[in-house]
């Protein structure tokens, strides 16, 4: 479930909402595909990678390879945080799972009219990022290249600013033979943290995307989102923070909360329903939110890693889920605290990524 929020560059179903004024309600139609996830606030610590890992492809043997003509580049979530949310809908999964300082991989394969090729010697490859606030860092300090008659080579790295769409590039050779290639783009969340699913803030509805509670919420960070799940998910869920992709209608600076998660039962039936949803309340400093009624606001949900964000309907009642709805904004639920900061409700049955 993925959550946007507008305040912080931010399952089976995989939800993402934010606060948007909005005076017309729409519909939140059942979607085809249902991801679950979840957006989890709180510090991950990582194992480094040794590099270069384990993903090189075997030698050719006796057979001498072809020599290289093009190369790929691909990025992946760190097999650390895949191995800790085993169990959750492969599909409720983005590519890559990571946020400011945790490692990924970036894996460079080599080729030759489409078939894997090799240098004879160990080749340096440079990876760089994308244009953005960051930098690229190799995890272990190893200088990155390709062994000798190795087709392909995974290196593990992290990257120091949160961005809504990461690219790392991988270069071999110099020259007329340098040989380039780049990821597909993906975001770097501000926060990204694991937890059990029978977490106690979980639990009671304390657990911030911030990884601190939602505890700060001023002009400096201007949205974070806290999550409820009485009834807890099965296995572990990740919440996490981010930045709010430039083509959807987030409020200026607003912050994306994210949720993948296993929200069913051992015996695939749902551990939410319409009477009895999961919530998440986005809190939204007054620099963002002040203006306007409480109830002209919707957050911006989807239920997919990436899909578009859209404005939630409004729920037909307190607590309630209409009949045909995944998920909804409780206006009568959302309040406005002594600060002027809103706190909009959302009630959802699946995995979201929301904001405002």
């Amino acid at each position: 479930m993925i959550c946007a929020l507008t305040a912080y560059p931010t399952s089976e179903e995989f939800v993402m909402f934010s606060f948007h004024p909005h005076s017309s309600d729409q519909n939140g139609r059942r979607p085809v595909r249902r991801t679950r996830s979840f957006l989890t606030i709180t510090a991950l610590a990582l194992l480094a990678l040794a590099v270069p890992q384990a993903g090189m492809t075997a030698a050719y043997g006796s057979q001498p390879p072809p020599k290289p003509t093009s190369i790929t580049v691909t990025a992946q979530t760190d097999p650390g945080v895949l191995a800790s949310l085993e169990g959750t809908p492969a599909e409720a999964m983005p590519d890559v799972l990571t946020a400011v300082g945790q490692a990924f991989q970036v894996t460079v394969s080599l080729w030759t009219a489409g078939q894997p090729a090799a240098y004879p010697n160990a080749t340096p490859v440079t990876l760089a990022p994308s244009a953005g606030p960051g930098t690229l860092t190799l995890v272990g300090g190893t200088p990155a290249e390709i062994p000798r008659n190795q087709t392909s080579a995974t290196f593990s790295v992290m990257y120091s600013a949160p961005t809504a769409a990461l690219s790392v590039t991988g270069t071999v050779g110099s020259g007329n033979k340098k040989l380039t290639g780049q990821s597909a783009s993906f975001p770097v969340d501000l926060t990204l943290a694991i937890q059990s699913g029978s977490s106690p803030a979980l639990l009671n509805g304390t657990a911030g995307a911030d990884a601190a509670g939602c505890t700060t919420v001023d002009r400096q960070h201007p949205v974070c989102g806290l999550v409820a799940l009485p009834n807890g998910a099965t296995g572990n869920v990740a919440l996490s923070l981010g930045v709010c992709p430039t083509a959807e209608a987030c409020s200026k600076g607003a912050l994306v909360t994210q949720l993948i998660a296993n929200l069913d039962d051992t015996d695939g039936s749902g551990l939410y329903t319409r009477t009895s949803p999961a919530t998440m309340t986005i809190v939204c400093d007054k620099s963002i939110c002040g203006k306007g009624g409480v109830p002209s606001y919707r957050a911006l949900w989807s239920q997919t890693a990436t899909g578009t964000l859209t404005t939630t309907p409004a729920c037909p009642a307190k607590g309630v889920i209409g009949a045909d709805q995944l998920f909804c904004t409780d206006t009568v639920s959302s309040t406005r605290d002594n600060a002027g900061d809103l706190h909009l409700v959302v009630r959802f049955l699946h995995d979201v990524r929301g904001t405002i």
